[in-house]
Formats: C-alpha cells, structure tokens, sequence
C-alpha cells in the first residue's frame, strides 16, 4: 500500500512540476515595446533582445573580451567573454536567479562551464534574491578559445524549467 501511495505522489508532483514549467516558454520583446514579438526565431535572442519568461525578463546588453589580469587570467589560447544582462522581476514574488543553474553555454558548440577566474574580470554576477519590480545586472562570464566565433546561452529562469531561451552571439 505504501508503494502505491509513493508511486502516486511521484505522478502528481511529475504532473504539476510539468504544468509549472509549460506555462515558462519565453517571448521575444521588441524593442521600446513591452508586447512579445511573433518572429520565426522566437526562441533566439542577441544583444539588446529581451526574453520575456512568466516571472524574469532577461536582456543581454553587452558582449566584452577580456585578457584578465594579476591571479586571475586565462589559460594560454584562451579569452575571458562575459555577458552583461539585465534580469527584471516581473512578478510578485522575489525570485531567485543563478550563473551556474540557469545558464548553459556552448563556445563554437563546445559545452563550457560558468568561470569565477573569467566573473573576476568582470563587474558584477548574476546570483541573487530579486525583489518583486526589481532588477539585477551583472555578468555571465566563460573561458573560451582566442579564435571562437559562436557564442550560445541557454537561459532557463528557473532551474526545474524545461523551457529556455538562446542568446546567440556572434565574433
């Protein structure tokens, strides 16, 4: 009986965990517009776009290189890229937003990882309690190859999300 009961309660929180993040798919902002824009590439966002999820809005407004210095540098062949966002709280809760949780990135379609050598070059992370209204700017930041050429993030606006949006950035 307690098997059955355990196998229901995993169905039921699976069903609404998924209601929750259905109801997630990103929108693209237009510019100077708070109305969602209806494009092919609805899901692919650049410099400047806004992808609009249910609770945060996420704008990538800056692409900067950077050879680090003192303690923190990169290996030899290798670049700092840090990404500045704004995230925007459209809801009434605070929410909480994490580099290492809600994005991905893939350098030339080569998985790499959030760097905190590459965040120390750059002002300001995007980790944080954000109040209801409020907004966050700071940094994504990856070590990647000199000679890249495709950047991509994967942003989700929260971690058990299924939906995400692609800021695609290009040399």
């Amino acid at each position: 009986m307690k098997r059955i009961a355990a196998m229901i309660l995993a169905l039921v929180m699976s069903l609404s965990l998924a209601a929750c993040s259905a109801n997630d798919a990103p929108s693209k902002e237009e510019q100077g517009k708070n109305e969602p824009a209806q494009t092919e590439q609805k899901n692919t966002f650049g410099l400047n776009e806004t992808a609009v999820f249910k609770d945060l809005k996420f704008t990538a407004t800056t692409l900067e290189e950077s050879k680090g210095e003192q303690f923190f540098e990169p290996e030899s062949g290798n670049v700092f890229v840090g990404i500045q966002f704004t995230i925007e709280n459209i809801s009434d809760e605070e929410q909480s937003v994490s580099s290492v949780l809600l994005f991905e990135a893939y350098a030339d379609d080569v998985k790499c990882s959030y760097s905190l050598s590459a965040a120390m070059a750059f002002d300001g992370t995007l980790d944080g309690s954000l109040a209801p209204g409020k907004k966050l700017v700071g940094y994504y930041a990856v070590e990647v190859p000199e000679g890249w050429q495709k950047l991509e993030l994967d942003v989700q606006s929260n971690w058990l999300s299924s939906n995400s949006a692609r800021f695609l950035f290009k040399k």
